[in-house]
């Protein structure tokens, strides 16, 4: 296939509106855990950061969150991981349980797990969908950690190429109260690239 010449701007485009449609998909399935209470997600910001600073985004390298991180084999491999912090995973679990589980615990750690799996199912369904490649996750393993160290154990273990990684910015809102998270995807060698092109190539058809 050949490459198609694109902005870094427009690029980032593209990848906000695939992200929005796969998590729109995932609000669906998060209020059917909740009894169908509402649930908005939205993505406000996408950027594509440096590894090093993804921390800082996190509020920085020191500051302690939690992370659910699926590896997404395939056509175009690459690992998704979801971030928040300790008060953040306790508000989600919250909302969608009714009862107070702390994040740390089984139970609030079977909760992010299925968050994890369903975000990030809702994204790889819509982007398969658009661009007739394949993926085959994982099932989703939660860790405890400052940020860098999370990710540091991610790369030690994908044998990533990239420097660079796919943050969309994810904020969600239910009768409990607004939420806010980052959903990560990083990359394989020219994954996001080939992505993007497939994504142009199928919407120009």
């Amino acid at each position: 296939m050949t490459d198609l010449s694109i902005s870094e701007d427009f690029k980032l485009d593209v990848l906000k509106e695939m992200g929005n449609i796969g998590i729109g998909n995932a609000a669906n399935a998060l209020s059917q855990m909740m009894n169908f209470e509402k649930v908005d997600i939205y993505i406000p910001e996408v950027m594509i950061c440096p590894l090093g600073e993804i921390p800082d985004i996190m509020g920085g390298a020191e500051n302690t969150v939690i992370g659910v991180y699926i590896k997404a084999p395939g056509d175009v491999p690459f690992y998704t991981v979801f971030l928040l912090s300790q008060s953040s995973a306790d508000s989600l679990i919250q909302s969608l349980t009714g009862e107070a589980y702390p994040s740390l615990g089984e139970m609030g750690q079977s909760v992010l797990r299925e968050v994890g799996n369903i975000i990030t199912a809702s994204y790889l369904n819509a982007l398969s969908f658009m661009t007739d490649l394949m993926f085959l996750p994982t099932p989703p393993a939660v860790a405890v950690d400052m940020a860098g160290a999370i990710l540091g154990s991610i790369l030690a273990e994908a044998n990533i190429c990239e420097d660079n990684v796919l943050v969309l910015k994810t904020a969600l809102s239910t009768a409990a109260g607004a939420i806010e998270a980052s959903f990560l995807i990083i990359p394989d060698e020219d994954s996001l690239d080939t992505i993007v092109n497939l994504l142009i190539s199928g919407a120009s058809q």
